[in-house]
């Protein structure tokens, strides 16, 4: 791999994992004492030795395959980790500068105490736990404020290449490039698994137009209370029919535009953060939306109570019997796009390649899509999908387009994924490229 799409991989390696110390870092050090000197300045930061040796070690202990000091090869190791720092330095002093980025400090706690918890269970507690820190020069305290500035910086990080690739150029992925990266990539492939592609249509049941109206009516009603003074979270724990965010208060966290339905995402980005919207209908039923917070245009943290139209007996008949009639005519030879295009609940995709064992994650009646060869139409397939109220049913009919056994991927099959990762990497290294030139950079070392 190129020096420089190394370093990149390894500066967003570092990132995702967090670049804090672990409780046994240090004995993975060999003893080696870190002393420290000026390695690099970026803009009004700087980036000492030790840093950049603390790294190396906690990738040491992660990949012992990796350069170590006094191996020809260290010292190119050894400046391409110093790439990654001075690239840290480079995004988070353009993230501070960037109103919309701002990390979510509750998410950032929920962290922390999760991997405090863990790690307390590895070492057999936290007094064992604290123990293992204070062998290391940590307190229990510094180390969880640790961790937090690493996670901010984690998610500041991931704000600032998620808001400027949104917007990034395209660049240019030439053919040769594309081959390169899949002969670098083929040594280690697995083989590909057996799959089978599909087209489907899945038929929701439609309530009643008086079902329609009960549900409106409670909704209103809902409304009124909420703007009466009464709190919305538990409203919504109490009242909301969304099984997944009922019992979080309605609290569907921060989402951006383009994450839902347009009718309830044009509602939520033109309310006031503390307002509450009218009754918002969309496929899902009728909702109240509360906004808490807003980042810029780009991002809410919103609350909802939903409200779902009882489906019948007769509204699940006459949905099984369309499920039945489509499945006819898509053994007829009707195209399926054209089915889907008329009948299906637009909310699932239309087409899908999978392999065999992920069938395990889908409802239990795709099973039967095992013993489906090329050209079989089944279903309708009956299931309640997750998050759902019971008896809130769907039919699907879905139509096997291929069934690929088992082997070697080839370029072809990975085509997709690589020319999508080399754009990213272009795009990631072109705005790196640009705050280097706008940026004081002294390398040191």
């Amino acid at each position: 791999m190129h020096k420089r799409a190394r370093r990149l991989a390894v500066l967003l390696a570092t990132f995702a994992v967090g670049v804090a110390p672990s409780p046994t870092a240090a004995q993975g050090t060999g003893g080696s004492e870190l002393v420290d000197r000026v390695a690099a300045v970026v803009g009004d930061s700087t980036v000492l030795l030790s840093q950049v040796q603390e790294e190396i070690e906690r990738l040491l202990l992660s990949d012992p395959n990796l350069p170590r000091r006094g191996t020809p090869e260290y010292q190119e190791f050894f400046t391409e980790i110093l790439g990654t720092w001075v690239d840290r330095m480079l995004v988070l002093q353009a993230a501070e500068q960037d109103s919309l980025i701002q990390p979510d400090e509750a998410a950032i706690d929920r962290q922390i105490a999760e991997r405090l918890e863990a790690l307390a269970g590895q070492f057999g507690g936290q007094p064992a736990l604290q123990q293992a820190l204070a062998r290391e020069g940590w307190t229990l305290a510094e180390y969880r404020e640790n961790l937090r500035q690493d996670a901010r910086q984690v998610q500041t990080f991931q704000m600032f290449f998620q808001l400027r690739l949104r917007d990034a150029r395209p660049v240019e992925v030439s053919e040769q490039e594309l081959l390169q990266r899949f002969q670098e990539a083929s040594a280690q492939l697995q083989q590909r698994p057996r799959t089978m592609t599909f087209r489907q249509v899945v038929v929701r049941p439609e309530a009643s137009d008086s079902a329609k109206a009960r549900a409106r009516a409670e909704a209103e009603a809902l409304l009124d209370r909420v703007l009466a003074g009464e709190d919305f979270a538990a409203l919504a724990t109490e009242h909301s029919d969304d099984v997944g965010t009922a019992p979080l208060g309605g609290d569907l966290g921060w989402f951006r535009r383009g994450q839902m339905v347009p009718e309830f995402e044009n509602a939520a980005f033109s309310i006031a953060p503390g307002r509450v919207s009218t009754v918002i209908e969309t496929v899902f039923g009728y909702h109240i939306i509360k906004v808490e917070r807003v980042r810029g245009r780009s991002e809410v943290q919103a609350r909802h109570i939903l409200i779902v139209p009882e489906s019948g007996p007769a509204d699940l008949d006459t949905a099984r019997q369309l499920g039945q009639q489509i499945a006819e005519r898509a053994r007829a030879g009707e195209s399926m796009q054209e089915l889907f295009d008329e009948f299906s609940d637009p909310l699932v995709p239309d087409s899908l390649t999978v392999a065999f064992d992920q069938l395990d994650e889908f409802p239990a009646a795709y099973s039967a899509l095992r013993l489906a060869s090329k050209g079989d139409v089944m279903g309708p397939l009956e299931y309640q999908p997750g998050g759902t109220q019971p008896g809130d049913l769907r039919f699907a009919v879905v139509k096997v387009l291929e069934v690929r056994e088992a082997g070697a991927y080839t370029f072809e099959d990975l085509r997709p994924q690589i020319a999508s990762q080399l754009q990213q990497e272009k795009q990631r290294q072109l705005i790196l490229d640009e705050l280097r030139s706008k940026t004081y950079v002294d390398i040191r070392m």
